[in-house]
Formats: structure tokens, C-alpha cells, sequence
């Protein structure tokens, strides 16, 4: 019950902040952050999140993560909290290099939005594997610390 209260709030305050924001243009929302202790701590859990999954640590995205965390994949799967950690945790899912760059972020009050690029090299169950792509974070901010609410990643359009 607790989610799906948690999960009605967030819906209702993306709903206010897109109404506001298209309401309001003068009060800048959509205008790039000045809360630079945010914005490093953000830079910073990306780059934990990376670090987790490049070591196959769980526990670590356990920390970073909502409870009822989604993330689109490329292909359109839809992945949970759960399922991310338990692929994360499998060591047939190995990289060699996971990285992210390219970072824009953008704060508006207890929400945040992480976007950039990336590059993952590796196997996965005995096949290669090597993508470059985008992907957009949304953070939720809970008293003094981050948590991912949602993610989606994309590949890069190849030329």
C-alpha cells in the first residue's frame, strides 16, 4: 500500500510541476540549476551506480535505487529494482569498461534529472557486447539524500 501511496505522489507532483512549469515560465522552472551541492551529489551517485554494476554489487543499488524503481531498456524491456539488482548480482553479466559522460543535470527543488551519455563493454552469458548510448535518470530527493525513481537508456543512432 505504501508504494502505490508513494507511487500516487510522485505521479501527482510530475502532473504540478509540468502544470507550473507551462504555466509559469517566468518562475524558471526548466532553467539550469544553481544548486551545485545537489548537482555534485547526483555526479556522484551516477558514478556509484556505475561502480556497482561494474563490480556486480546489489547491495550498493539497493541504496541508490526507490523501492518501486523502473527502468526502460533499449529494447523496451521494463526492468524492477528487483530485477536490475539480480542481474546485476549475476557473474555471467561482466564489464570491462562501463562509463558515463556527457552529464547535464537539472534540479527543481526535491526532483532531478540526470541526462548523458554512455559506454558499456563486456559479456553477458558467454557474448560480447559493446553500446554506446543515452540515458535519462530521475532522482527523487528524500530529507538530505537521492534516490533513482526511474531510468531509461537508449543506444546511439548509428550513422
Amino acid at each position: 500500500m505504501r508504494t502505490h501511496s508513494r507511487l500516487a505522489i510522485v505521479q501527482l507532483s510530475w502532473i504540478l510541476l509540468a502544470v507550473a512549469a507551462g504555466a509559469c515560465p517566468e518562475a524558471g522552472f526548466g532553467q539550469g540549476s544553481t544548486h551545485g551541492e545537489d548537482e555534485r551529489q547526483l555526479l556522484a551517485l551516477e558514478n556509484a551506480w556505475n561502480q556497482a554494476e561494474l563490480h556486480n554489487d546489489p547491495a550498493a543499488l539497493k541504496l541508490l535505487l526507490t523501492d518501486d524503481f523502473i527502468i526502460t531498456e533499449p529494447d523496451g524491456e521494463l526492468m524492477t529494482k528487483g530485477q536490475l539488482m539480480a542481474t546485476t548480482a549475476d557473474s555471467s553479466y561482466h564489464y570491462d569498461v562501463l562509463v558515463s559522460e556527457g552529464y547535464r543535470v537539472r534540479v527543481y527543488g526535491t526532483v532531478a534529472v540526470v541526462t548523458g551519455t554512455y559506454h558499456e563493454k563486456g559479456s553477458a552469458k558467454g557474448k560480447h557486447f559493446d553500446r554506446r548510448g543515452r540515458f535519462t535518470d530521475t532522482w527523487l530527493k528524500f530529507g538530505v539524500g537521492w534516490q533513482c525513481a526511474a531510468s531509461h537508456d537508449s543506444l546511439a543512432v548509428k550513422e
